[in-house]
């Protein structure tokens, strides 16, 4: 089996940015600003970029902005970030597609969510579709994408990590988007040295931690890697009430950022402010303006969050 192997027995978590996709002011992929992208990351220590899932708006791009913003951050990230490449979509063939393209462009890994239409309604559906998505990239390890506020497949995540690592030879583990810290728990638990239980609930990162995850990925991280590298520092050194106070630091600026067009909306706006600037949403999510840019910008900085710029 190809692994995909970030944890170590220590106590830091390795932390991946789900990376946001860069537009221009009439909605074009800017593709210039991706080395900026991969520059800050590497700049801070995220170990991986994650391209083109939830917050780089995947859904919403056609097969051919997915696989040119593939392509050019495997060039960037080359030699410097792993890449994963999210290839899921509503349809198995066309996230075959995407699956082969990000094996011949040189990702690192690959990883997908359950079909979001037509919904598989059992387990040995879902791995079905997720065995014949990884199947057209069988050199690279695959990761299944668990966030069922948006693809509406509420299927455990442990019973499909169950089955999926008997029927898919490059199974490397799950990413888990989800508030379920029961079905997260028993994720760890079963995984144990041979998969990858990636947390994927910025807020829930120091409790999943305490419990033993060693890997995160996320879209905070574009903007709050820092944050959470000082958290993870502090829970390190078993300073566990400063570390509490940077994950209440986090839940408030997250918390902040929704109010203004939603998590996703508001995390790029908080981006421009503070990491890189990738333009604003896709419709039909609703941007933040100048203003509310600059009243968010001031209402996490009366929080004490720096929104300094890098």
């Amino acid at each position: 089996m190809t692994g995909l192997r970030y944890s170590t027995d220590g106590p830091d978590m390795a932390l991946l940015t789900a990376v946001f996709t860069p537009f221009t002011d009439t909605g074009e992929l800017d593709l210039d600003t991706v080395s900026k992208q991969a520059d800050d990351l590497v700049a801070w220590g995220s170990a991986a970029a994650y391209v083109g899932g939830t917050a780089g708006e995947g859904a919403s791009l056609s097969t051919a902005e997915r696989t040119a913003l593939v392509e050019r951050w495997c060039e960037v990230a080359a030699g410097r970030l792993d890449v994963i490449v999210h290839v899921g979509h509503s349809s198995v063939t066309e996230a075959r597609r995407l699956a082969a393209h990000a094996e011949s462009a040189g990702a690192r890994a690959i990883s997908a969510v359950a079909p979001y239409f037509h919904r598989p309604g059992t387990v040995d559906a879902l791995v079905d579709a997720c065995a014949a998505i990884a199947d057209a990239a069988p050199a690279l390890p695959f990761t299944y994408y668990h966030i069922p506020s948006m693809t509406g497949v509420d299927l455990r995540a442990s019973d499909v990590l169950l089955a999926a690592r008997e029927r898919i030879p490059t199974f490397a583990g799950v990413k888990f988007a989800h508030n379920d810290m029961v079905d997260l728990q028993r994720c760890l638990h079963l995984a144990g040295g041979q998969q990858e239980v990636f947390v994927g609930v910025a807020k829930l990162v120091l409790a999943a931690w305490q419990w033993g995850a060693r890997a995160a990925i996320g879209s905070v991280y574009n903007f709050a890697g820092p944050l959470f590298r000082q958290l993870l520092d502090h829970a390190a050194r078993g300073e566990l009430a400063k570390a509490r106070e940077c994950q209440m630091l986090a839940q408030q600026v997250i918390d902040a950022a929704a109010r203004y067009g939603g998590e996703l909306a508001g995390f790029k706006a908080l981006g421009s402010l503070s990491g890189v600037d990738c333009g604003g949403c896709r419709p039909p999510l609703v941007s933040p303006g100048p203003e509310q840019v600059a009243a968010l910008g001031a209402e996490v900085t009366g929080l004490g969050f720096a929104c300094t710029g890098r």
